[in-house]
């Protein structure tokens, strides 16, 4: 079938039925209903009847033969309704009207067009009506595998030219690319041909973007020795690969795997591709079972310009469509922000000096406005930049070009030695730009939480206004307003807010050293604490409060202690802008795929510093909170908490007893706090006088606005919850969860990190651990009703993870609702199993390395330039990590399960270095200055325990110093005393740490000029704070 009465390809038509050359000689005639007109037209009545087929099935999500049998029974006559078999259901009262207004407002998605659709359609032939609907409508390239086409076979589009193989005298397969015609390309045909696979690539030419698209089918496994000859052949640096292999693969959800499987694995860890669909499963078989088969693989150099979704529906398929998207063919503009600080700084120096009685809402507004008039933004033209171009670059390459210009015409000696100083001048600029940027990637990837934000950050330095998406889906109704948009996002963000009676509170107890005068240096550590990141509202960095002098300083610290001593918050401290970020593989046009970051004024963060200091050291010192909180507190982290459970769970399958553990889900913790019963918890601990105060006015009536392609939205009010991005926000959720322990029933533990909750019990007794389980929880669910907080039970788990066998499992309830039983449950990054634990936690490890080893071969990518320094950085610090943060579990692992985290290493580290595959390890360790990563987790685990034994008071297992051996593992207590008989020391030799991490620091500081106390306008509050003695 065809539009024109003329073949477009081959001059054969296929209208009538019968082939012939040349115009066709009869009138159109359709092959569906046999009309007057082109089988094409959309007034077709069949095609009308199957958009209404089609419409019905989406709207209800039902199948496509559930949908034509309640169509054509809503349309029958009696005699055919009689004969008809009844439907599933009533539909008509059950109708959604979400895909009414998809298919009347598909056309209008043009400006979001996706990049590239991938799906196992299961034969093209009778889906053809689901290209002209989402994804497909929209997609620049169609990626299809097993069309089921025949060499006969006819595929035609207005807008789309195909390129496609065929299963000659075989059932099955087929591939298919379709490209816009308005692009060219060719097909790269493969030498070998092996009848166990298909491979179809073609290679686009696309104005200055040239990549190569590959399809590849193996019903039978991937042959990696041909498909990588294949690959090594290709010329072009940027390829796209889609791979379909339907054999089981651990990693990616598989049961099982085969041998083939995991020579594919060792591949893609040694190549040059990085995947893209890792967690959404794409394949769902008749078991009611899935797992990812359809693997979407990209060029590491384009790793973070690419993002992809799964589909939220088959399409009846068994596989779902893979949307991919490129930024590269997205319209956005790249600029450069620069600020001169020189002025900046000369300017508030003397707003600070000519300004009598400052206060801080004048101060902010001047040093406001001198910074936004000393700030620009140069727009650069379209071309792809280093992640490390800056303004210094820029313009030397600028002048450098005008220079290179006028030198080639002229045959003066001046202006060759002009071209050369501005080319020097480039270089050192450039060079240096390069070092710094690649410093501070390193210094960021300290956080191994930062590494895909590594990713991004490089992204954006490349391409910083990334295009938001146009088209936002709200209601049944597709919203384009921007303004709209932001709206929505902040209706979507905001918290629903129930009436509450406020509680009286009393703040006349003064705590001494809470109220204190703030001094200097707790100003100096709070600035030098506070990161340079996107200012709040007032658009004031840290690093302007870092380039002032003492004397300014001295003027800001006497605006916080006017802060401290009459809580007069400004309003821009208890306003906040809100961007939303998208989060991966997630539909952008849904509100519920954007996470919410907020920007808050760096002003307030440093008196939040100054008090959440405070707070931290008293707290900690007078031993206020219980030790089982784990988050946010000095001598705790999450290594405390995991330990302790995992020791809990060693004890109890040595003493052969039960061991249940459930995993509770607040939802929206931090937003549902109330802010009254949080000061009062506050004054119960003793934290009073003007500190409460303070934080009582900070947390009230806070009001916040949503950034959204450049438009705010209209003001909101929040009356509850601890504001996201506060200093204070995290020791204040500590506080409000301290109260939680006396929940607890008899012999039942509770290990609590921030907002995740684990409670458990061991007993030789199942049923005595369901009675003890069931009243914790009724106690617990007490608990929240008072403090008006919702535990998810349909998000908490609940399992026993002895080694004894359970022949049923009893029933425990929240609030009625039965908790699921669940097979394997994770508690701060680890995976805790009944069976084979130490293979699902190392399983659980070796998925997120290899995820970030995809990304480190795109950091590694010569075109950005990193120095091997700065990638074994990143290596240790966000790959090896993951297994130096778990040293004191995994060192007890068996020696083939080491040497699998070794392999992991070594991986890593010949990305890192860009050495072959077939250095040994001997070498790549000494080339990179580096142990055998099983013998450092060894050595980290002896080191936590001996840190732990230094830190007996406020140590979260030693705290009782006596007989410290018992609150151990077995064979860790048997290393460390192999670890004390080889250096002949006993414990009490380990020497305790001294000096409280907050107290006042031993500071020595040089001064060329005069002491910043030699100021006659200073209070003597202030100078006398100084020192120990004064007169």
């Amino acid at each position: 079938m065809h539009g024109a009465r003329t073949c477009d390809k081959n001059n054969i038509c296929f209208c009538r039925g019968g082939d012939h050359i040349g115009p066709c000689q009869q009138p159109p005639k359709c092959v569906n209903c046999s009309g007057s007109h082109n089988a094409k037209s959309r007034s077709c009545p069949v095609y009308i009847q199957e958009q209404k087929i089609l419409e019905l099935k989406c709207r209800n999500h039902i199948t496509i033969g559930e949908a034509r049998r309640i169509f054509r029974q809503k349309n029958a006559n009696y005699a055919e309704s009689v004969r008809t078999m009844p439907a599933v259901c009533n539909i008509e009262e059950y109708i959604n009207p979400k895909f009414e207004s998809l298919l009347k407002t598909v056309n209008d998605r043009g400006a979001n067009s996706s990049f590239v659709v991938q799906w196992n359609c299961r034969s093209l032939r009778n889906k053809k009506i689901w290209l002209h609907q989402p994804p497909f409508s929209n997609a620049d390239f169609w990626i299809f595998q097993e069309t089921f086409f025949k060499e006969d076979d006819n595929l035609s589009h207005p807008n789309k030219i195909f390129f496609r193989t065929h299963r000659s005298n075989r059932l099955g397969g087929g591939l298919l690319i379709g490209i816009p015609k308005n692009i060219s390309g060719r097909v790269i045909y493969s030498i070998e041909n092996d009848p166990n696979q298909e491979v179809l690539a073609v290679e686009i030419h696309s104005k200055n973007l040239n990549f190569i698209i590959i399809n590849i089918y193996a019903p039978h496994g991937f042959n990696i020795a041909s498909i990588k000859r294949f690959l090594d052949s290709l010329s072009l640096a940027f390829r796209l690969s889609f791979l379909e292999i339907s054999t089981s693969i651990i990693l990616f959800g598989g049961s099982s795997q085969s041998s083939l499987s995991e020579s594919f694995v060792d591949w893609l860890n040694n190549s040059d591709f990085s995947m893209l669909n890792t967690s959404a499963p794409t394949h769902i078989s008749n078991p009611h079972t899935s797992s990812i088969i359809d693997l979407t693989l990209c060029s590491a150099s384009i790793y973070n310009e690419i993002d992809c979704y799964v589909f939220d529906c088959t399409l009846e398929s068994d596989h779902i469509p893979i949307v991919i998207s490129w930024s590269k063919f997205q319209n956005t503009t790249r600029s450069i922000k620069t600020i001169n600080w020189k002025p900046i700084i000369t300017k508030s120096i003397e707003i600070f000096n000519t300004t009598s009685q400052p206060n801080i809402d004048l101060i902010t507004d001047h040093i406001s406005r001198t910074i936004s008039a000393h700030t620009s933004n140069k727009i650069l033209v379209d071309k792809d930049y280093p992640p490390w171009w800056n303004a210094a670059c820029h313009n030397f390459s600028h002048l450098k070009k005008l220079a290179w210009n006028k030198a080639r015409r002229s045959i003066a000696t001046t202006e060759w030695i002009k071209y050369k100083k501005y080319r020097s001048k480039f270089k050192f600029h450039f060079k240096k730009a390069k070092e710094n940027y690649w410093d501070s990637i390193s210094q960021i990837s300290r956080n191994p939480r930062m590494f895909f934000k590594i990713l991004n950050k490089l992204s954006s330095h490349t391409n910083p206004n990334v295009k938001n998406h146009e088209i936002i889906f709200h209601n049944n109704r597709y919203v384009t307003n921007p303004i709209t948009q932001s709206n929505l996002f902040a209706k979507h963000f905001s918290s629903y807010f129930h009436e509450v009676q406020p509680i009286p509170l009393d703040y006349s107890t003064e705590n001494g050293f809470l109220n204190r005068i703030i001094e200097f240096w707790e100003l100096k550590r709070a600035i030098s604490k506070t990161k340079n990141s996107t200012p709040g509202a007032d658009n004031i960095p840290s690093i302007w409060f870092k380039n002032l002098d003492d004397a300014s300083l001295l003027k800001i610290l006497g605006l916080l202690q006017q802060q401290l001593d009459f809580s007069a918050l400004p309003k821009v401290w208890k306003h906040t802008i809100i961007i939303p970020i998208p989060k991966p593989n997630k539909d952008k046009t849904k509100l519920t795929s954007y996470r919410p970051i907020a920007l808050t004024s760096v002003f307030c963060k440093i008196f939040e510093r100054i008090l959440a200091h405070r707070i931290t050291h008293f707290l900690t010192s007078q031993k206020k909170l219980n030790p089982n909180q784990h988050g946010f507190l000095p001598f705790r982290d999450n290594h405390t908490a995991i330990y302790k459970i995992y020791s809990a769970i060693s004890e109890a399958r040595k003493n052969k007893k039960f061991f249940v553990a459930v995993s509770l889900d607040i939802k929206s913790a931090y937003d549902s706090v109330h802010v009254d019963d949080l000061i009062l918890k506050c004054l119960q601990l003793g934290i009073s006088g003007k500190a409460a105060k303070w934080m009582h006015h900070f947390l009230q009536e806070r009001s916040f606005q949503i950034k959204w392609r450049n438009f705010l939205s209209n003001t909101k009010t929040s009356f509850k919850g601890l504001p996201q991005g506060s200093v204070l926000s995290p020791i204040l959720y500590v506080i409000f969860m301290n109260d939680f322990f006396e929940t607890l029933d008899n012999n039942v533990e509770c290990s609590i990190f921030a907002d995740d909750i684990f409670v458990y019990c061991s007993h030789h007794s199942l049923s005595y651990i369901q009675t003890k389980i069931q009243n914790t929880l009724e106690h617990i669910y007490k608990w929240c009703c008072y403090w008006k907080l919702t535990i998810c039970p349909e998000k908490s788990a609940i399992i026993e993870l002895s080694n004894k066998q359970v022949t049923s499992f009893p029933r425990i309830t929240y609030a009625g609702i039965p908790l699921p039983w669940s097979e394997s449950i994770k508690y701060l990054g680890i995976q805790f199993s009944k069976y084979n634990q130490n293979g699902h936690i190392l399983r659980s490890l070796r998925n997120k390395a290899l995820k970030k080893i995809n990304g480190l071969k795109m950091l590694g990518y010569k075109r950005n330039g990193p120095r091997t320094k700065h990638l074994i950085t990143i290596t240790n610090n966000s790959i090896l990590s993951l297994f130096f943060y778990s040293s004191p579990i995994i060192n007890k692992f068996s020696e083939t399960n080491l040497k699998s985290c070794n392999v992991i290493q070594t991986t890593s580290l010949r990305i890192a270095l860009g050495v072959p595959i077939w250095t040994p390890n001997v070498i790549l360790l000494k080339l990179a200055g580096q142990e055998i990563l099983s013998e450092k987790i060894k050595r980290l685990a002896i080191q936590f325990f001996i840190k732990q034994i230094a830190t007996q008071p406020f140590s979260a297992l030693f705290h009782t110093p006596d007989r410290f051996y018992s609150h151990l593992v077995e064979k860790d207590a048997e290393s460390l005393r192999i670890t004390f008989r080889n250096l002949s020391c006993i414990p009490d030799h380990i020497i305790s740490l001294p000096i409280f991490p907050h107290s006042s620091p031993n500071v020595c500081e040089i001064f060329l000029n005069d002491f910043y106390f030699q100021n006659k306008e200073l209070p003597s509050s202030i100078i006398s704070s100084d020192f120990i003695e004064c007169i």
